[in-house]
């Protein structure tokens, strides 16, 4: 046994609007549905029923309108805010990227004072020095 249910997209919700036997003429009263503005998505669902094995199988044979692109769209945006919350430990918090501080501007006076040190030290070496090889002569 075959049926064949159209189903239109209104207010972010999935809704059977009709049900046919005949395939032909489900897809007829989908495509004149769809090109209606009424709703932002129409498709047809067959279900096959077998009796022996007491099973039914689905499955979209048209879609119509924009409505399935927006609910893929809204499951790809939930699956990444649930990635950003695995990233962010649970917390819930929006991933915000943060520019890096401009670095200020230290004055660091220990350096220029070690080196004049240095410099002093090396000077006053350098003329004791040299007054201890003009006493030697």
């Amino acid at each position: 046994m075959r049926a064949f249910e159209i189903h239109t997209f209104h207010d972010g919700k999935w809704k059977i609007d009709s049900v046919f036997d005949d395939r032909e003429l489900a897809l007829f009263e989908a495509r004149r549905v769809d090109e209606g503005t009424r709703y932002s998505g129409v498709r047809v669902i067959e279900e096959v029923y077998d009796e022996t094995s007491d099973l039914t199988t689905t499955r979209t044979i048209f879609r119509g309108g924009n409505a399935d692109r927006q609910e893929r769209a809204r499951k790809a945006e939930a699956a990444q805010k649930a990635a950003a919350i695995v990233r962010e430990g649970a917390t819930g918090e929006p991933t915000r990227r943060r520019r890096p501080r401009k670095k200020e501007k230290t004055t660091n006076y220990l350096v220029p004072v070690l080196i004049l040190a240095v410099l002093l030290f090396a000077g006053l070496s350098a003329v004791l020095g040299l007054q201890q090889l003009s006493q030697l002569q």
